[in-house]
């Protein structure tokens, strides 16, 4: 297990938040798995050959039975997400396994969300740094010290997630509605001034999806990443702030900011390890990254 540290308890905050919070998203504001199963061209002719069902009404008994599927989902992720908090007791150092399944889990997720994208790439890589949160917290549990490969991944994944950002914000793919929307509604700008803020910003996120891996640029990227990933998160919950409504239109947008906690501590996270100065039994695979 890993020595402790600040470092460990924000890992396990990381892991434990994103975690509760897809589990409660997929229980209460449903999931794209539910359109992966409904995925017409894929399933109709299994089941229209085998049980000689309709896909219709295939598509209308199912529903039910779906809906049963991701509530059991999203309370079992919900459960996973305490284990983080348990795995340094003696009698439950095993459950630290119980993260392959929350990643696998969160895995589906991911590829029905790209799925649902029509296959774009940008969506391929966004959810990777939150998909691989759990395994950054299983690679910290099996190691005594975070490692310098340890800090390679993570670098990996935020690379690649930021990357994701940068695509559809410089409008590689289409810009979502829901960026122009928050931006204009935060800032008061108009659409036209939403997307060249958005262009200027996708680009920089390039910027420091590269400048991570170079020893003269990754501090100021990582600091980048820690304050434009914690920004855009809670954008989620200032931009839908309604006193008028049930929970203050928080419900769901908290989570959604939750829920994207990795994207702004883990490189929180990596910023501290570089700058913290190696042990003897720490960073085993070495200090470069």
């Amino acid at each position: 297990m890993p020595t402790k540290g600040w470092w460990w308890i924000a890992l396990q905050i990381c892991t434990s938040s994103y975690l509760v919070a897809r589990g409660y998203l997929t229980w209460r504001w449903d999931s794209p798995i539910r359109g992966l199963v409904w995925k017409e061209k894929w399933w109709s002719p299994s089941i229209e050959s085998g049980g000689g069902t309709r896909w219709s009404e295939f598509a209308n008994q199912s529903d039910a039975l779906i809906t049963s599927g991701l509530t059991t989902t999203g309370i079992l992720l919900i459960i996973l997400g305490v284990a983080p908090w348990v795995v340094r007791l003696s009698r439950f150092t095993k459950l630290v396994w119980l993260m392959i399944p929350a990643t696998l889990i969160v895995f589906v997720d991911g590829f029905a969300r790209w799925v649902g994208k029509g296959y774009e790439f940008g969506m391929a890589i966004e959810h990777v740094l939150q998909i691989g949160t759990p395994i950054l917290f299983l690679l910290a549990c099996l190691r005594p010290e975070f490692s310098g490969r340890w800090i390679r991944v993570a670098l990996i994944l935020s690379a690649m997630t930021f990357l994701g950002h940068a695509f559809y914000a410089i409008g590689f793919h289409t810009v979502p509605l829901n960026f122009k929307m928050m931006t204009q509604g935060l800032l008061g700008l108009s659409e036209k001034g939403a997307i060249n803020l958005l262009i200027v910003a996708g680009w920089l996120d390039i910027v420091a999806a590269v400048g991570v891996f170079f020893r003269v640029t990754q501090i100021p990227s990582l600091i980048y990443m820690i304050f434009w990933g914690g920004l855009t998160a809670l954008a989620r919950v200032a931009s839908n702030f309604d006193r008028s409504a049930d929970f203050f239109g928080l419900d769901p947008w908290l989570v959604e900011t939750l829920v994207r906690t990795p994207h702004w501590l883990i490189p929180l996270l990596v910023l501290v390890l570089l700058k913290k100065k190696p042990s003897p039994n720490s960073f085993r695979e070495g200090s470069r990254v």
